[in-house]
This record gives structure tokens, C-alpha cells and sequence, in this order.
């Protein structure tokens, strides 16, 4: 259904902090464990606050965070059952003022406090003056007053990415007040009488997979759906949905035959308009019912248009060919011509030549050689996953960290803005999670079941609602799971040849939600695996041709080469030479084992906890073979068994003196003849 709650919990959030006061919000907001890293210099302000809430929008803790707002607030408005749909900005530099960001903290309050009215009027000084503060910006600043107040502001961040230019803002135009309430002025006469969270809500939904088509069809209803003489259009639009309530209606109206995407034009009598709605989703799809109703977007709500030249036997609710009187009426009339063009606009623009229709700004360029498809394959502990983090920075962000610490953090912003996930497959991985499949849910003490977007799905769907920035899904052991199951028709779909915008470019109908599917241009993937796992299938070979493989193997120039005498250079390249000659070359040690070992405590331990029981795992417990990698440097030793001629070889103890003196180590490196060959 098309829910607007939302709405009713925002405005409340908003009017609640205006009238309490900017002493009583910074305090009520300490109380908030997610507002706390706004509190600088003691003080945080609500634009701050609705930005960091709506960052939250892509992740699974954007309702946990509605609630702790709700109760810290005393919001009365019930919290959303669904994520709304509202702009999702960047969970970066949140701030609208304090610490480096600048910026007067006493404009950002009175803006807030403008933008709050029901019918506000904001000083076009004051909103240039923020508009100023360093890392704010038009799309920033826009999103924000969306939220405070969704009946008066539209967002001018490409978040309504209609097809047709003139449904976006035109990027480089947008610089004062004036161009934003002229052009945002301009969006809304396309959609007469709806507020701005409905026509953002169309247009994003249009724009996510499309509503209106070629294949869309034109039915019209009377607002006198129980044929009691009255006029119901005041429940149409409350309830953003039609319906028909009269006799016999499962018998003689064609409700089951609307589908996602139709048009619904609705009168009242033969005379009058009373809207124009499309259709999100049919609730008599397997027949009428009472409580049922078509549910939809309204993006026309003149009530008050004239029609002319209706026939007067029109059935409560039917067909309305382009044809026919009532369809020719409408688009005669003055009221609805102008919708009614931009419906056949929407229907005969793709979704991918729209983008581009649009002006939509290009994908973030990745690096020249980052393919779409990438596999990062060799042994354990050859940095894998660290290097696809690494390409998934480069290929989002455009650049790679510094380090570690910093790769992590701007890592886990990217996944907090959604441009960025990361999963790992395993043998019980399935098409259900990856795709969409049905889920159970608890509602109270009732068990029911939900379809439910998996991972793929939901971030190939943001990268088509933000083509101007590139997106990245990090598929961890790809092939310890099915991939020919989980990825299903998928298959093909993420070929560069058939993703979106491409001359050969293909959709898929997905078998659950019955919708087509196909995958953006600017959605990468990157898939490790471990080519020393055993027990597992070969990957498929339909995805194999799908994907570049970039090997990876172990770099003995990683490891220090004086670790307390230790040469671990040398002596992870003698055990990688003789386990090539015993095994094969993907069965190798990595570097990653010995990379951050500086002391012979740290080497001990790793040798202890995770190199002999990557051998043992290697070689099946063929203590021979362990020995060799080894050059028998005392760490596996023998004891007599039961039998007078058997020997039982175990690992040294724990805490065997053995494991921290660097001859153990130096006998690994020398030479089977006994030379050494640096110490």
C-alpha cells in the first residue's frame, strides 16, 4: 500500500522540538544514544538530528533508531510500520554546525524554526547562510527541510529521479532560495493539489522500477462506490487507494484485471473530475472482497475539473479506453491534460534512456581496469577480502585509505549510506536470501510470512535510484555457497552487455514478486575464494565466464625480516617452496599470517594456533609431509605407541621452550643439507 504515516510522525518530531525550546531539544537529545556524536561543544541542532535519522534509511537500525526518537521526543503519532520513502543522504559529516563544520549555530535554530510552520516562510538570507556552512550544500540542506516539513519542500538531491528533465532539479541551476522554491514550484504544477511527499514518492517509485509503462492501462471509477448517492472521494484520498463497495461489484466490474502501473481516473457523477491516481497494487487481484481496495499514487487531486461530453451510462467502475468518452474528457479537460501528457511521456521513455533522458549525472568513473565482475582468488591469508575492501573504496569513493584504520572507517560509512555491502555465502546460502523469497514474521503472538528483498536486490535497487554514484557488493567464499541456485536468472543479468542502458539490456521477471528485474550499470561486484577449500563445488561454470579472476598469492616481502633473529621472509618462502613440491601452489601459507608477527612470543603463537593446524588441515595429519614443510625443525616429535614398532608424532605442548627460540625458526630456512641460509 501507498503509506504515508510517516508523514504525521516527522511533522510531530518537528513541531515537539519547536515549541519546546533549544535548551530543552539539546538536553531531551543526550538522552539519545545515536544523536550523542552531534553533541560538539555541547550543543546540536535539529537539522543535524533529521539528517543523521534519515542516513539511517538503507539500514536494518533505522527503526530501532525511530523509536528510541519516538520515546526520548513523546512523539503521539504512531511510528511507521514500513521504511518511508524519504531521501537516504550520506552518513558522513552529519553536522550542520560546530567543530570543523563552522557555521552559525543561532541561523541553523531560526531556519529549523521557519521551516517548522504550517505554513512557513523562510528569510532567503538565512537559508543562504546556512546553505553556506561548510558541507552543507543545496541537496543537504533540502533533504533536511523534506523531512521537517514534507507538505511545503521538495528535495532537491535527485531523489525524485523522474525520467523527463523537467522532473528533476537541473543541476548547476539550483544556487539561491528564489531558483529552488522557482523550480520546485515548476515540479509541483505537473502534480495539481499534492503535497510534496507525493509527488517525491511517485517519482521515486517510478524512477526505482518503473510504474507507468507502455503496457499501463486507463480504467475509471465513480467516487459513489456504494451507490448510496454520495461522494466518497475524501476516503479515496485518505486512504490513497479506490475501491467499490456496490452490489454485485466481484461479478460485473473488472477489478481483478488492474495491475501495478494502470491508471485510475475517478469522477464524480458524469460532470466532474475528482483525480487521477496509478496504481501500486491491487488488493482484489484474486477476486473482490469488502475490506479490500486498489491501492495508489495520487498525482493528480484537482477535485473541482470539468468534464465534457460523458455519456451518462458508465458503470461504477471499467475500462477507459483512449477512446473513449470519459478518457477524451479527461484529457480535454483543463484540469488533467497536462498529467495525463506526463503519463504518456513516463510510458514511452525506459527506465534506462530516461536516466539519461534526465540529465542524470554519470556513475563516479571507476579506475580503468575495475571490471563489473570481479573475482580475488588464491590460498588462505593472501589478503583477500582486505584487497576487495580495498577496490570497493577505490571504485565508490574514487580513492583508497591510507590505512587500515582509515580503509575501516570510511568502509563502514559507505555501508551505512547503502553504496556499499558486504555477505558471505556459505553451503546454506539461498536464492531467498540473495534475491527476495518469503520470510516468516512475528507479529505478537502470530506466526505469518512476508516477501522480503535479500541482499542483491535491495542494493542493486539504491544503485538505480542513485546512478550518480557507483555501488559495490562484496561477495565473500562466492564459492562455498550454490552460486547457480542463489543467483538464478541473475545469472545473465550481470553480464556488462545486458545490465541497464546497454544496447543488449535484459530484465528478468522474479518468480516471487512477480516484478521485473534487472541490474544497473553502476552496481559492482567482487567475490572472493579460497582456492585451498576442499569439500566444496567448483564454481559454476556460467558464472565463471561472467567474472574476471585477479590472483592472489602470498608476498613474502609483507613479512619482517628480523623478527627477534627471525627472518620471516625467508622462512615463509622455504615453507611455500616445499608445500608446492608436496601439494600444489594453492595450498600456500599466506602473508597475512606472519605480516603484523614482530616479536617471538607473536610468531609462537601464530606458528601454534594457526600454521600447524593449517598443515594438518593441508596434508590430512600426514605427520611426514608436516615435518618436511618443517625441515624437522623439533615442533612435531615422536613417542613409542602400543605396538613395539609404531610411533605416535603430536604437536610440541603449549608451553614447550621450543616455540619462542629462533634456531626452531632457522631450521625451517636452512637448507636440507644443513647450510643456512640467513639468519
Amino acid at each position: 500500500m501507498v503509506d504515508y504515516a510517516w508523514v504525521l510522525w516527522f511533522r510531530e518530531l518537528a513541531r515537539n522540538i519547536a515549541e519546546g525550546g533549544r535548551e530543552r531539544f539539546v538536553e531531551t537529545a543526550r538522552a539519545v544514544d545515536w544523536v550523542a556524536p552531534l553533541l560538539r561543544h555541547g550543543d546540536v541542532d535539529p537539522l543535524s538530528l533529521y539528517y543523521k535519522l534519515a542516513s539511517y534509511r538503507n539500514s536494518a537500525r533505522f527503526m530501532q533508531r525511530l523509536r528510541s526518537a519516538d520515546a526520548a521526543f513523546g512523539i503521539e503519532a504512531p511510528i511507521p510500520g514500513q521504511r518511508p520513502i524519504i531521501p537516504a543522504p550520506p552518513a558522513v559529516k552529519p553536522a550542520f554546525h560546530g567543530g570543523d563544520q563552522g557555521g552559525d549555530a543561532g541561523a541553523v535554530w531560526e531556519l529549523f524554526r521557519q521551516a517548522a510552520q504550517d505554513a512557513p516562510e523562510v528569510d532567503r538570507g538565512l537559508f543562504a547562510s546556512v546553505l553556506k556552512i561548510h558541507d552543507v550544500g543545496m541537496a543537504k540542506l533540502t533533504q533536511v527541510l523534506f523531512l521537517v516539513n514534507p507538505d511545503h519542500f521538495l528535495p532537491a538531491d535527485g531523489s525524485v529521479p523522474g525520467p523527463a528533465l523537467r522532473f528533476k532539479f537541473k543541476k548547476g541551476e539550483v544556487a539561491t532560495y528564489e531558483e529552488y522554491k522557482e523550480q520546485s514550484a515548476a515540479i509541483s504544477r505537473l502534480f495539481p493539489g499534492c503535497k510534496p511527499y507525493e509527488i517525491n514518492a511517485f517519482l521515486w517509485t517510478h524512477g526505482e522500477q518503473p510504474l507507468v509503462t507502455a503496457e499501463s492501462k486507463y480504467f475509471q471509477i465513480s467516487t459513489n462506490v456504494h451507490d448510496d448517492g454520495k461522494d466518497h472521494w475524501d476516503e479515496f484520498e485518505r486512504r490513497n487507494g479506490v475501491w467499490t463497495g456496490g452490489p454485485g461489484g466481484k461479478q460485473h466490474y473488472p477489478l481483478e484485471k488492474v495491475k501495478r502501473g494502470d491508471v485510475v481516473l475517478v469522477r464524480r457523477g458524469t460532470g466532474r473530475g475528482r483525480g487521477i491516481g496509478v496504481v501500486e497494487a491491487n488488493g482484489y487481484a484474486e477476486g473482490w472482497k469488502e475490506d479490500k481496495e486498489i491501492s495508489v499514487h495520487w498525482i493528480n487531486k484537482e477535485s473541482d475539473g470539468a468534464l465534457e461530453g460523458v455519456q451518462r451510462q458508465l458503470i461504477a467502475f471499467g475500462r477507459a479506453e483512449r477512446e473513449s468518452n470519459i478518457y477524451q474528457a479527461f484529457r480535454t479537460g483543463s484540469a488533467y491534460t497536462e498529467t495525463l501528457s506526463m503519463l504518456d511521456e513516463l510510458a514511452g521513455e525506459g527506465a534506462g534512456a530516461a536516466a539519461a533522458e534526465a540529465g542524470t549525472e554519470a556513475p563516479l568513473k571507476a579506475p580503468s581496469d575495475a571490471p563489473l565482475n570481479q573475482i580475488l582468488f588464491g590460498p588462505p591469508g593472501t589478503g583477500k577480502t582486505y584487497q576487495a575492501v580495498s577496490k570497493a573504496l577505490e571504485i565508490a569513493d574514487g580513492d583508497v585509505a591510507a590505512d587500515r584504520e582509515a580503509a575501516k572507517d570510511r568502509f563502514d560509512a559507505l555501508r551505512e549510506e547503502g553504496r556499499v555491502e558486504f555477505v558471505t555465502f556459505h553451503q546454506s546460502y539461498a536464492y531467498e536470501d540473495f534475491i527476495e523469497g518469503i520470510r516468516p514474521k512475528l507479529t505478537g503472538h502470530e506466526l505469518g510470512y512476508e516477501l522480503r528483498d535479500g541482499i542483491f536486490k535491495e542494493i542493486a535497487k539504491r544503485a538505480q535510484h542513485d546512478l550518480g554514484n557507483n555501488h559495490v557488493l562484496i561477495i565473500d567464499e562466492i564459492n562455498r555457497g550454490n552460486v547457480a541456485k542463489i543467483f538464478g536468472e541473475l545469472i545473465t543479468l550481470i553480464e556488462e552487455s545486458k545490465r541497464e542502458g546497454r544496447a543488449d539490456a535484459e530484465a528478468a521477471m522474479l518468480p516471487y514478486s512477480q516484478k521485473r528485474f534487472s541490474v544497473p550499470k553502476n552496481l559492482y561486484l567482487i567475490g572472493t575464494m579460497n582456492t585451498a577449500d576442499r569439500g566444496i563445488a567448483p564454481l559454476d561454470t556460467a558464472l565463471r565466464r561472467r567474472f574476471e579472476f585477479v590472483e592472489r598469492m602470498p608476498d613474502a616481502t609483507l613479512v619482517g625480516d628480523d623478527i627477534e633473529g627471525v627472518n620471516g621472509e625467508t622462512l615463509l618462502v622455504a615453507m611455500n617452496r616445499r608445500i608446492v613440491e608436496l601439494l600444489d601452489r594453492d595450498h600456500q601459507i599466506g602473508h597475512t599470517y606472519l605480516m603484523e608477527v614482530k616479536t617471538l612470543q607473536g610468531l609462537a603463537h601464530a606458528f601454534r594456533n594457526q600454521i600447524v593446524p593449517l598443515l594438518q588441515e593441508y596434508f590430512y595429519d600426514d605427520w611426514g609431509k608436516i615435518q618436511r614443510v618443517l625441515n624437522n625443525n623439533g615442533f612435531i616429535e615422536g613417542r613409542e605407541g602400543m605396538e613395539s614398532e609404531s610411533k605416535v608424532r603430536e604437536v610440541l605442548p603449549a608451553k614447550d621452550p621450543r616455540w619462542q627460540q629462533a634456531e626452531s625458526y632457522h631450521t625451517i630456512y636452512n637448507d636440507e643439507r644443513g647450510g643456512a641460509d640467513g639468519a
